[in-house]
């Protein structure tokens, strides 16, 4: 990895953005072609650096994708028997990215209802001018 990727967050902190789609379009969600292109152009929109993706079309239906992102990740797994989409996205420092990249997604596919969680992870690590407060006391 170059190290420029590393110099986007220093700090070990993110925003985990899971969200639940309830009432998608079933030939949407049950389309590897399609969910591979949407994800792409979300990523470019939201100004994330794709590192990588893999997308599977289960039989007789389902898929599953994966993006490597120079901040974190995103994955999707799809069951649209049931219209269903389960939606991870983990962004290393600013969540601005993450729910644009969501809104872009969100719009494309216009589930009916939609459950969505945050988690922040690592928000509570010592930033480094804590640590110099810390190490001169």
């Amino acid at each position: 990895m170059k190290r420029e990727f590393l110099v986007q967050n220093p700090r070990p902190d993110g925003y985990h953005l899971m969200l639940e789609l309830y009432g998608c379009d079933q030939d949407k969600i049950n389309s590897r072609k399609f969910l591979h292109k949407l994800v792409k152009s979300a990523v470019k929109i939201a100004g994330l650096t794709n590192l990588g993706s893999r997308f599977h079309q289960f039989e007789p239906q389902g898929v599953t994708g994966f993006t490597l992102l120079a901040q974190s990740h995103i994955s999707l797994h799809t069951w649209p028997e049931f219209g269903y989409l389960v939606l991870d996205i983990f962004t290393c420092g600013d969540h601005q990215q993450a729910d644009l990249l969501a809104s872009h997604i969100l719009k494309r596919l216009r589930p009916q209802r939609v459950s969505s969680q945050v988690v922040r992870k690592g928000f509570k690590y010592p930033r480094e001018d804590h640590l110099a407060e810390q190490i001169a006391v």
